[in-house]
């Protein structure tokens, strides 16, 4: 049975202004638009399995049991609630910066 996706205001935020980059100072909305197919695949498989994505390499969250997923340059940031058979996207952030520190 597929889990529940919930999808937090801030990975909303992010998606806006990553493909807002992407079309805008990248001048390349072929791009965003495969950035946005490649997350709606991610979502539709974590649903499916939730725990095929491995834990952050972070000990706080990876304790915490957050879980990541690579897109291309950008990591899907997200958590499992086993009981309440929901997955929680949390943030969807540039793979070069400090995820740690955003969360």
């Amino acid at each position: 049975m597929a889990y529940n996706l919930i999808v937090s205001q801030e990975a909303h935020e992010d998606i806006n202004e990553i493909v807002h980059y992407m079309t805008e100072k990248l001048v390349n909305p072929t791009a965003a638009v495969a950035f946005l197919n490649d997350v709606e695949k991610c979502y539709h498989a974590v649903v499916e399995n939730p725990n095929m994505y491995s834990l952050c390499h972070d000990a706080r969250l990876g304790s915490k049991g957050y879980r990541k997923i690579v897109v291309k340059n950008y990591l899907i940031l997200y958590r499992v609630d086993d009981e309440a058979k929901a997955v929680f996207i949390v943030r969807i952030i540039y793979g070069g910066r400090n995820y740690a520190n955003l969360i």
